[in-house]
């Protein structure tokens, strides 16, 4: 399991859930006394709802995926009048180690990299993995405090008193059939809870501590049915373990746990409004006495986990005895300010939404000044103008950008191969690109993502060849993989250039590979071989240009030296065969 990727999606629905609670209470609170309690209580669903679901349909405030796919805009000297799009994509399914770049490797880059520009290096690396580490420790903490207070509760149930007065449960069944509650109930006396609970999500149970069983009249006793019964109705018991599952993911963010604990207290307002409802004029009043009775004979109350407890604190009672003092039924302008107020918090919460797992993002904006790379992009090329951001398209990648041309284009169907350094094979591409850009050749970098199917990487770096890449056919391609040997003594510096024999191109790419092959043989540091295989996967897409190679580079056990080396001899083999 990727934690990370979690980890990054639960940061990034945090964040969109924060904006959403702001909201709310900034809108509670200019509204206060104008929308009934049980609006406060049910806006509150907005907020559970985009938690549970963060994801949504892409608009312009769709916050980009924490898996972006960025492309890159390059132009060049030669076509200063026509931007040429460098795609860049991150890797949807690799782990922590996959995004270390090469930082062994003595690239001699020529851009200037704006300050604030993300690069993962192994100190971020390891920064982000304490933050993962840190959000899994306070989760199984608060799980294992969670299942610990389950059990409490299981033992108050066990230990209850089931012998109930009959009194009292024909004040049960009364209020059943006034409320209309289908749910068989069982009534129990616990001596060791301090206020009215409900629990059991599956079989529910009101626990009555036995002080209120003693002091509390038929008639009183009734307004605590009442309440409890309004609780199971409303199906708050669900609702409240939901806000307790969300505490546990979201436990960093304050603002959350804040808006979920304000939602626990609107529940109880609501509650009191919902059973006032069903009460005769006036008897409002008395309702409200009884929650004084119970605070005075049982005291202040921390809520058990897994119940809805009738009262807390004095500082709650006060607000609730004066919210039932002013009651009135909800008026037609209530319900439509109340509906105005839903629609545009839930039509904003449509808009603010996190791009699914799969689906890229991507977009160009071209400027006319030298780049400085924004946020997650470096510029492939030196002395060029462009920009890049952010904007959305579909996961099959046909909503791309404006295509871009290129002489030489790299990228890696297999993005998560990587060494035993931590240096992916992304990184590996990304290197090549840059050297062959400061040996003057106009080359561009696709880094692609990891598919969720295996058999799914050639088509997905297919699909982003024919869609962003002008002439592709007439483009080098070079996919860029990583060799896997089972022999230890393996050539660790060595380039293998595969070829597919289904390919249409087959000779003209087998020449190309020779033409190749002999240039990087005679640096006399580095050993290319040929490799033909009789059916490669989609034709290892070699079908799309004359110019096409899949290129192995090192071996598992490549150290970065090995790789540089490679690198090195392949960047100056291409550069003399582009020459020829």
């Amino acid at each position: 399991m990727d934690f990370l990727n979690i980890f990054k999606m639960i940061i990034l629905s945090s964040l969109i859930g924060s904006i959403i609670s702001l909201m709310i209470l900034i809108i509670k609170r200019v509204f206060r006394d104008k929308l009934n309690p049980t609006f406060h209580y049910y806006i509150w669903l907005i907020l559970l709802i985009k938690l549970i679901i963060p994801f949504g349909p892409e608009t312009p405030l769709s916050f980009p995926n924490i898996n972006q796919s960025l492309y890159i805009q390059n132009s060049t000297n030669e076509d200063s009048q026509n931007a040429q799009t460098n795609s860049v994509k991150q890797p949807q399914d690799i782990g922590l180690e996959d995004l270390t770049p090469i930082n062994s490797f003595k690239l001699s880059y020529n851009t200037k990299l704006n300050p604030h520009i993300y690069i993962p290096f192994k100190t971020q690396i390891h920064i982000e993995k304490l933050f993962v580490f840190l959000w899994i420790l306070g989760v199984m903490l608060l799980i294992w405090i969670f299942i610990s207070a389950h059990k409490k509760l299981k033992q108050i149930v066990e230990f209850s008193i089931k012998d109930v007065n009959n009194s009292h449960k024909e004040i049960l069944y009364n209020c059943r059939s006034i409320m209309h509650v289908k749910t068989a109930v069982e009534l129990l006396y616990c001596p060791k809870i301090n206020s009215p609970s409900l629990c059991g999500l599956i079989k529910p149970k009101i626990l009555i501590p036995i002080n209120i069983a003693k002091n509390i009249d038929s008639e009183d006793f009734k307004y605590i049915i009442m309440h409890e019964l309004t609780h199971l109705k409303k199906k708050d018991l669900l609702i409240n373990l939901i806000i307790t599952l969300l505490s546990i993911i979201y436990w960093f963010n304050p603002i959350i746990l804040y808006s979920l604990n304000k939602m626990k207290k609107d529940c109880e307002f609501s509650c009191d409004n919902h059973v006032i409802s069903y009460l005769n004029e006036g008897e409002n009043i008395q309702y409200g006495n009884v929650l004084i009775k119970v605070l005075e004979l049982c005291g202040c109350s921390n809520r058990l986990a897994g119940t809805t407890s009738m009262v807390m604190n004095n500082s709650e009672i006060k607000r609730r005895i004066l919210m039932i003092s002013r009651y009135k039924k909800i008026s037609f302008k209530g319900i439509l300010l109340g509906t105005i107020i839903v629609v545009f918090i839930g039509g904003i919460g449509i808009e603010i939404n996190a791009s699914k797992p799969g689906i890229t993002n991507t977009s160009v904006l071209q400027t006319p000044s030298p780049i400085t790379p924004s946020n997650n992009i470096v510029n492939n090329t030196s002395n060029e103008k462009a920009t890049a951001n952010i904007k959305k398209s579909q996961a099959d990648y046909t909503n791309s950008i404006a295509p871009f041309s290129s002489d030489i284009v790299i990228y890696n169907s297999h993005a998560d191969e990587d060494y035993p350094s931590g240096i992916n094979i992304t990184d590996v591409g990304a290197s090549i690109n840059n050297k062959l850009v400061n040996e003057g050749l106009k080359s561009n970098f696709i880094k692609c993502t990891v598919p969720e199917e295996y058999a799914d990487s050639y088509k997905n770096s297919r699909d982003l060849i024919t869609t962003d890449v002008k002439n592709y056919s007439d483009t080098t391609l070079l996919d860029i993989h990583r060799y896997m040997s089972d022999d230890s003594k393996a050539d660790k510096r060595k380039i293998l250039l595969v070829l597919a024999e289904n390919s249409p191109f087959y000779e003209e790419n087998k020449k190309f590979a020779e033409e190749l092959s002999q240039n990087i043989n005679n640096s006399n540091e580095i050993k290319a071989e040929i490799l033909s295989y009789h059916r490669g996967q989609l034709c290892f897409n070699q079908d799309l240009s004359k110019n096409s190679l899949l290129i192995e580079i090192g071996t598992e056990m490549s150290n970065d030296s090995d790789i540089e080396t490679c690198v090195n001899s392949l960047v100056s083999a291409l550069k003399n065969t582009q020459k020829q």
